[in-house]
C-alpha cells in the first residue's frame, strides 16, 4: 500500500514516514497543498496523512479540493465508483478545528499532540477490511514472546556493537524498541527535538536524549553526554539513529573519531551501542572502517 503525507516540516514528515514504513507502507511526502493533489494522481495512494498546519494552516483546503462534486443526473453506481475511487484520509488537527462533514474520504481525525500508538491507531481505521492483507504488520496480534527471545531472533545480543547500513533508519528503530521493551536503559543521540526523536523510536519520556545542535556538531560533549550515561545505569543502551548528519555537520574523520571512542568505552562497561547510517553515501573505505569497529547487521 501507499501513503501520502503532506507536511512541510521536516522533523514531523519524517516522524509520520518513520512510524508508516514501519508497517510495511511506501510513503511520499508533499510540502505544498498544489504537489499533494499532483501526487494523488501520480502516486494513487490509498491512504493520506493531512496535517492541516501545512502551509501556514491553510490544509484543510485540500479537502475541499478533493470532495467530488455531485452531479445532477449523476447515477447511484457513479457516484459509488468516485468514492471507491479516493484515499481514505487521515486528518491531523488542533483542538479548535472542525472537520469537514461533505469530504466522504475522511476516515478518522487526530488532535495535536499525539502518540506513535494513537497514529498507528488512527491508521487502522483507514484500512478497507478486504486490503488488510497488504499490512499485515499493522494487524497481528501482538507478540507475548519475551523481549529477550525476540532479540535473539534478530541476531542482536547486549553489550555489543553493531552498525546499520539503512536509507531510513527504520531497523534500528524496531531494534531499539524490542530493548526497550526488555528493560534496558536507553540514550538516543540525534539531532532532532526529544519528543520527535522518543515517538519516532517508539520510547517514552524515560529515555534520555542528547540533541546536536549548531553548525558544527559538538561531539565532544556528546562523547562525555555518552560515557556518563553508561557509567550511571545498569543496563545501558546507546542508539545513534543518523549518522549521516553528524558526517554532514563534522565531517568524516571527526565522526569517525567520536565513534570509535565510544565503541572503546566498552573496555571498562558492558553496553549496547547501536548506529544507522546510509551506507550509500559512504566510500567502501569508510564502511570497511565501521565494520571494523562495529559488527555489520545484516539487513533482511
Amino acid at each position: 500500500m501507499k501513503a501520502l503525507v503532506i507536511e512541510d516540516r521536516t522533523a514531523m514528515s519524517q516522524m509520520f514516514c518513520g512510524i508508516i514504513e514501519r508497517l510495511g507502507v511506501e510513503t511520499k511526502v508533499s510540502p505544498t497543498i498544489s504537489g499533494a493533489l499532483e501526487d494523488l494522481e501520480l502516486f494513487q495512494p490509498q491512504i493520506v496523512i493531512l496535517d492541516t498546519s501545512v502551509q501556514e494552516g491553510t490544509g484543510m483546503s485540500f479537502l475541499t479540493m478533493v470532495t467530488p462534486v455531485e452531479e445532477e443526473k449523476e447515477s447511484r453506481k457513479e457516484r459509488r465508483k468516485k468514492l471507491e475511487g479516493g484515499p481514505s484520509i487521515l486528518v491531523i488537527r488542533t483542538v479548535y478545528e472542525l472537520v469537514p462533514t461533505d469530504c466522504p474520504f475522511v476516515k478518522a481525525s487526530l488532535v495535536r499532540p499525539f502518540t506513535a500508538e494513537q497514529l498507528t491507531e488512527a491508521i487502522k481505521q483507514l484500512i478497507p477490511k478486504d486490503r488488510k492483507k497488504d499490512v499485515p504488520k499493522l494487524f497481528e496480534e501482538a507478540e507475548s514472546t519475551n523481549p529477550e527471545v525476540e532479540l535473539a531472533r534478530r541476531g542482536v545480543s547486549y553489550g555489543e556493537s553493531y552498525i546499520f547500513f539503512e536509507e531510513r533508519p527504520i531497523v534500528i528503530q524496531q531494534t531499539v524498541q524490542v530493548f526497550a521493551n526488555a528493560g534496558y536503559d536507553m540514550m538516543l543521540v540525534t539531532s532532532v527535538r526529544p519528543k520527535v526523536a522518543r515517538e519516532r523510536f517508539g520510547l517514552d519520556k524515560g529515555a534520555e536524549v542528547f540533541t546536536l545542535t549548531g553548525y558544527n556538531f559538538p561531539l565532544g560533549k556528546m562523547i562525555q553526554a555518552v560515557q556518563d550515561f553508561i557509567n550511571s545505569k545498569k543496563a545501558p543502551l546507546v542508539s545513534i539513529g543518523d549518522l549521516d548528519n553528524i558526517i554532514e555537520h563534522c565531517g568524516v574523520d571527526m565522526t569517525l573519531r567520536a565513534v570509535q571512542q565510544i565503541v572503546s568505552m566498552r573496555k571498562k562497561k558492558t553496553f549496547t551501542l547501536l548506529i544507522s547510517v546510509d551506507g550509500g553515501l559512504l566510500t567502501q573505505n569508510v564502511r570497511d572502517l565501521l565494520t571494523g569497529m562495529m559488527t555489520e547487521y545484516k539487513i533482511e
